[in-house]
Order: C-alpha cells, then sequence, then structure tokens
C-alpha cells in the first residue's frame, strides 16, 4: 500500500458498504494490551452485535480511534482485499455470507475497482463530516 489514505466516503458510494469494518482483526502481537490479573491478552478487537467493529462510528461511517488504530488496521489496503471486489458488486448481507459469495464469485483482476485515494494523508480527518 503508498502512503495514500482511502477515500472511505468513495468506497461506500462504490457500494463496499464499509466492509473492512466488519472484518476479524487480530492483533500483532506488539498491539496487545497486556491481560488483567495475568490473563491473556485480547487477540482480536471486539465486534458489536450487529457484526461492525466496536469503534465504528455509525452515524459518521468513521474510526473512533483512526489516530491510534492497531498497525493491522493501518496497514490494511482494501484494494488488495477480494472481498472488495464482491463487496462493490454483490453487496454485504454479512462478512460469512460475502465469503461464501466470493468464493462463487470469479473477478479477474483486469477488471478490479479501486477506491481511489484521497490524497490526504497528511491532513487531519474531519470526524465531522457525515455525509457528501
Amino acid at each position: 500500500m503508498d502512503d495514500s489514505v482511502i477515500d472511505c466516503d468513495a468506497g461506500r458510494r462504490l457500494g463496499c458498504s464499509t466492509f473492512c469494518c466488519r472484518l476479524r482483526v487480530r492483533f500483532y502481537e506488539d498491539d496487545r494490551s497486556p491481560g488483567k490479573d495475568g490473563a491473556t491478552p485480547k487477540g482480536c478487537v471486539d465486534k458489536a452485535p450487529d457484526g461492525f467493529c466496536i469503534h465504528l462510528d455509525r452515524r459518521a461511517h468513521r474510526c473512533d480511534i483512526w489516530e491510534t488504530r492497531p498497525r493491522v488496521c493501518r496497514e490494511y489496503d482494501c484494494n488488495s482485499d477480494y472481498l472488495l471486489q464482491a463487496a462493490v458488486r454483490l453487496g454485504v448481507k454479512n462478512i460469512v455470507q460475502l465469503s461464501r459469495d466470493a468464493q462463487k464469485t470469479p473477478i479477474h483482476k483486469a477488471d478490479w475497482i479501486k477506491v481511489p485515494a484521497c490524497g490526504c494523508a497528511d491532513e487531519p480527518v474531519n470526524r465531522e463530516k457525515t455525509n457528501d
């Protein structure tokens, strides 16, 4: 992934349905918070009952912990994930169904839809924006 930040608003307009916030996010070992009272540290970001990451602001469709999000989230590039291609073509009911549908949907790399970069890697994220 380059240094550009993906334009998530453009991705949602393409139909991604914020699918990346439904993925299971496993912490890198050095991103894990220490366990309480000697317990094993948590290995994954928690999910809300609706299947989305607990840090997703549902109203603004933005990450509440953007500046301190786990490294795995910072390094993730949806444009290299086949599930994005299935999501923009088939829609997203839930991540399990998307995974099943993606296995049955051949999409050649030459036909991949790319979410554009916003070109704002050095700009602060505007948390006030709620729609386009």
